[in-house]
C-alpha cells in the first residue's frame, strides 16, 4: 500500500443533506404537535361585553355589577286652568290644553320621548305667556266713563241710592244716568245716609256686636229684578243689616265684596256718629257731625273702623280695593268721606243742579 492510503482510511465521510433535511423535518413536526397539543388544551374566553356605566349623584360612576333599569321619563303634569273672571258683562276663559299625549309625551315612542317632552313643556309655556296677556288687557280696561260730572273708572259698580223722603224725585234720573254707562251696575235702595258707630265697630257692620243704640228705619225699596244673579244674593245678605245701619253697614260689608267703585248718592245730612258704651251699657252719642244734631265731646283721633275703611279704599291703585265716588245734592259730604275718597283715589261731586231740573252737564 502506497503512503497515502492510511490517511484516506482515518478521515470519515462527510454528512449527507439528506439526514439534515430528515432532521429539520422531524423537528418541525415536532414544534407543530406540540402547537396543536396546546391549542386544542385551550379555550378561548368569549369577549367581554360592553360595561353597563349609569351616573349617580355627585357626577360619578357605577360599573356593571349593578343592574340598571332605564327608567321611563315622568309625564309632566298637566296644571289645572284657572278661569279668568273680567267683572263685568263678558267673561274670559283660556282654551284647554291638550293631554300630554297629544302633545308628544311619554305616551309615544321611547326613541322621542325626550324631544316629545320637550315640546310639552313648550306648549305650557306659550299658555302662560297668553294668561299674562289677559291680564294686563284686564288692568288696562279700567276705562273711565263720565256720570253726572264725574269719571268713574271701573267694570263692576256698586250703587247706594238715599231713598229718604227728600231724595226720591231724583233716584230715577239719577239711576238711568249711571246705568248708560254701567248696565249691569247694581242698584241698592236703603233709607238715609248714616255711618254710625259703636266704639271701634260699624253698627250692623261685619264685625259688630252688642247692643245697637236706637236708630231710625226704613224698608228697602231695592228693586231686586234690576240687580245682577250675585247683587241679588248680596241684597238678600245685607237687607236687614243695612236697613238698621243705613250708608255705613253698606259701606263696611261691600268693602269686603268684588266690586271695583262704590258709588253714594244723597244729601249727606245724616253724617257720622260716633256711640261708646255707657256706664250702665247703654250706648252713649259722644260725636256727630250730621246737619240735624251735632255733637262733639271726646271724640278719638281714630277708630279701628276708620283706619280699616282707609286701609281698604288704599288698595285701589293696585285693583284689590274699590273707589269711592259721592255725589250730593245738597251738603258738602263729610269729612272722614272724603279721606276715604282721597285713598281710593275716587271723586266727591256737588249735583245740587239737579234740584232746578236742569239738563245734566
Amino acid at each position: 500500500m502506497s503512503s497515502a492510503a492510511p490517511l484516506l482510511a482515518v478521515r470519515r465521510a462527510p454528512r449527507s443533506w439528506r439526514g439534515f433535511l430528515a432532521s429539520l423535518l422531524v423537528h418541525v413536526g415536532l414544534v407543530a404537535l406540540a402547537t396543536w397539543f396546546v391549542v386544542s388544551r385551550t379555550t378561548p374566553d368569549p369577549p367581554r361585553p360592553d360595561p353597563t356605566v349609569f351616573a349617580v349623584a355627585g357626577g360619578r360612576e357605577a360599573g356593571a355589577g349593578i343592574p340598571v333599569r332605564r327608567a321611563t321619563p315622568p309625564a309632566r303634569p298637566v296644571a289645572p286652568l284657572r278661569r279668568i273672571a273680567v267683572a263685568g258683562p263678558s267673561s274670559v276663559t283660556l282654551p284647554d290644553l291638550p293631554a300630554a299625549s297629544a302633545l308628544g309625551g311619554p305616551a309615544e315612542s321611547s326613541g322621542l320621548s325626550g324631544r316629545s317632552g320637550l315640546g310639552g313643556g313648550r306648549g305650557f309655556a306659550g299658555g302662560s305667556g297668553a294668561g299674562l296677556g289677559v291680564g294686563q288687557g284686564l288692568a288696562a280696561g279700567f276705562v273711565g266713563k263720565p256720570v253726572l260730572g264725574a269719571t268713574i273708572r271701573a267694570l263692576k259698580v256698586a250703587v247706594y241710592l238715599d231713598c229718604s223722603g227728600s231724595m226720591k224725585p231724583y233716584l230715577e234720573r239719577v239711576d238711568a244716568e249711571i246705568r248708560k254707562q254701567f248696565p249691569d251696575a247694581d242698584v241698592f235702595r236703603f233709607d238715609g245716609a248714616r255711618v254710625v258707630a259703636l266704639d271701634d265697630a260699624i253698627v250692623h257692620g261685619r264685625h259688630f256686636r252688642g247692643e245697637a243704640p236706637r236708630l231710625r228705619e226704613g224698608p228697602t225699596e231695592t228693586v231686586v229684578a234690576t240687580l245682577t244673579s250675585a247683587g241679588q244674593r248680596l241684597q238678600a245678605k245685607i237687607c236687614e243689616a243695612c236697613e238698621k245701619g243705613s250708608l255705613g253697614a253698606w259701606l263696611d260689608r261691600l268693602l269686603a265684596e268684588p266690586y271695583d267703585a262704590l258709588v253714594v248718592f244723597s244729601d249727606f245730612q245724616d253724617g257720622v256718629r260716633i256711640y261708646e258704651e255707657g256706664a250702665k251699657g247703654a250706648p252713649h252719642l259722644i260725636y256727630s257731625d250730621s246737619a240735624y244734631h251735632r255733637v262733639n265731646q271726646r271724640k278719638a283721633p281714630s277708630y279701628r273702623w276708620e283706619r280699616a275703611w282707609l286701609e281698604a279704599f288704599g288698595r285701589a291703585d293696585r285693583h284689590q280695593g274699590p273707589r269711592l265716588y259721592l255725589y250730593s245734592i245738597q251738603t258738602t259730604p263729610q269729612a272722614f268721606l272724603l279721606r276715604c275718597v282721597q285713598a281710593s283715589g275716587g271723586a266727591a261731586v256737588d249735583v245740587g243742579w239737579l234740584r232746578s231740573g236742569r239738563r245734566g252737564r
